[in-house]
């Protein structure tokens, strides 16, 4: 994606005073006074950046339960007697966190007070639950990953322990430790087939740990607590580049943190502070086609775009309800088709977005 720098400034002042909702514009009467405003357009219209410049991220939609996939059952007749509401038996998420992707196009969500994986079949109109009961059955799960084969990591931030399930989601193996040392707070995952290992953010140990996907053997690990390149004060997600670069979210270092394939320091994106590029509680990482940087910011409620060099393309977002706005952003997940998937987690929803491309 290379865009102009007075295309890069447009975008960035104009996005931060509102989201782009094609169509929709501002009428004046005789005497200057603005008449009622027209209808608001249609959440699907909404993109980023303003018009007239061209579209990059389009909305597309958001999940929040049972009731966007099946269809509402009709009420019986004692239901409709005592007249219950049939939303109440619906499943909803209560704070979502982790997003991921298997082969078959699912979207897995874990949320931490249900205590459980939602598993979104779109196609085939169907929620799942993954980790209510039995072996395996989760607690307050955060971080998930899915691997070429369908197996399904997750974290389980109170068991201080990650989950492993088969492709028919049968409990295969439990994690709690990394070589010698105790798990404290897994939080984000990410799988690095490439090199045969899954990657583990430990917030409280503040480290980043490396495991073999074969027998969960220590494969290396980097950081401690500090503000130095290889350290980290509460580091929240991970993903990884085309070329195998990780890049970590520092939370309270207020900066993303990016790795050779060997763990070994490359350069810090963003700083503190309240301007444009800069970050305040930067959680989620997820990286697109062209290997553009997306960062959720929990407290701007913004997702902010970064190119290889580390340079802001543009932001999405802002603090609210609506469509295309946030409170609490947390986990962000860039599936095959350039879609971006975001945990809205005060809102109790993921809202999912398209990566238009950036030629």
């Amino acid at each position: 994606m290379e865009w102009s720098r007075r295309q890069l400034l447009r975008a960035a002042c104009s996005l931060a005073a509102a989201p782009a909702v094609l169509g929709q514009k501002g009428k004046r009467g005789k005497q200057g006074a603005r008449k009622k405003a027209a209808p608001a357009a249609k959440p699907e219209n909404l993109v980023w950046p303003l018009p007239p410049e061209k579209p990059r991220i389009r909305y597309l939609q958001s999940l929040s339960g049972s009731l966007d996939v099946e269809p509402p059952k009709k009420k019986g007749f004692i239901a409709r007697l005592i007249n219950e509401d049939e939303a109440v038996t619906a499943l909803s998420f209560e704070r979502p966190a982790g997003i991921a992707l298997d082969s078959r196009n699912r979207i897995y969500v874990t949320d931490t007070l249900r205590g459980a994986v939602f598993v979104f079949d779109l196609e085939g109109k169907k929620l799942d639950l993954l980790g209510t009961e039995g072996r395996g059955r989760l607690t307050n799960p955060l971080g998930i990953a899915i691997d070429s084969a369908d197996r399904v990591y997750v974290s389980d931030v109170r068991q201080k322990l990650i989950q492993v399930y088969d492709p028919k989601w049968e409990l295969m193996a439990t994690i709690g430790t990394a070589g010698k040392e105790r798990l404290v707070n897994p939080v984000g995952l990410a799988v690095d087939e490439a090199r045969n290992r899954l990657l583990v953010v430990d917030s409280q140990a503040h480290k980043v740990h490396a495991l073999m996907l074969d027998n969960f053997a220590a494969a290396g690990s980097v950081g401690k607590r500090g503000e130095e390149d290889d350290e980290f004060n509460y580091p929240g997600y991970v993903a990884l580049g085309k070329d195998g670069t990780v890049y970590v979210s520092d939370t309270l270092n207020f900066c993303v943190k990016a790795f050779d394939p060997e763990l070994k320091f490359l350069r810090r994106i963003g700083e503190h502070g309240t301007g444009v590029g800069m970050f305040d509680r930067p959680k989620g990482v997820a990286l697109d086609s062209d290997d553009n940087l997306y960062v959720a910011d929990a407290s701007f409620s913004n997702v902010q775009i970064f190119n290889r060099e580390g340079r802001l393309l543009l932001f999405i977002g802002s603090f609210g309800e609506g469509a295309g706005s946030f409170r609490l952003p947390a986990s962000v997940f860039i599936d095959r088709s350039n879609r971006l998937l975001v945990a809205d987690q005060v809102n109790r929803r993921v809202q999912i977005f398209q990566y238009l491309g950036g030629d």
